[in-house]
């Protein structure tokens, strides 16, 4: 490798035409399954104040975080790591005005700032499927029934992965 030439951020990856399309065959796959089961899609900004993680996980959670302010500015900011501090706050904003139950789905680019690890990017897509204002264990059958299908819908057969379930306080209840 020549010195002139630089390479792509540590934890982050180029995709070449030949990736793209199989990172476009699974995105489209997530969008086609949500929809299919009556899931709408939303999305929110790549990057939210920093206080909507700290408030929900404390300070400690700054480190694995891409964090910063912008030149001259007062407020500090934070490459989202998850989604659900940002569908908590679209949530809550119009909460009095959605359905219930309210089933949203999103894709994204997600980051964080902790050192990489084998299988583990600090760029990476991830799909999220919830259901809002229903807690019955419909709610999460429904979720569950969306991720089996999109396995089915990838060619996945139970010969070549199993689904299973756990359930911390159903167990400690059969206990």
């Amino acid at each position: 490798m020549g010195s002139n030439q630089i390479q792509a951020p540590k934890g982050t990856r180029d995709l070449y035409p030949a990736d793209a399309a199989k990172r476009r065959f699974v995105t489209e796959a997530w969008r086609r399954v949500s929809v299919r089961h009556g899931f709408d899609e939303i999305d929110g900004p790549t990057f939210e104040h920093l206080a909507l993680y700290t408030v929900k996980s404390g300070e400690g959670i700054v480190s694995e975080l891409f964090s910063f302010r912008r030149e001259g500015g007062e407020q500090d900011y934070a490459l989202r790591p998850e989604f659900t501090p940002t569908l908590a706050r679209m949530f809550a904003a119009r909460a009095g005005a959605l359905p219930r139950p309210t089933k949203w789905f999103m894709t994204g680019p997600f980051f964080r700032a902790e050192r990489p690890q084998r299988g583990r990017l600090r760029e990476f897509l991830q799909w999220n499927v919830d259901v809002l204002g229903d807690p019955s264990p419909q709610a999460d059958a429904e979720v569950i029934a969306c991720c089996v299908a999109l396995l089915r819908d990838l060619g996945f057969t139970p010969e070549h992965l199993r689904v299973k379930v756990n359930h911390r306080d159903a167990l400690a209840k059969w206990l």
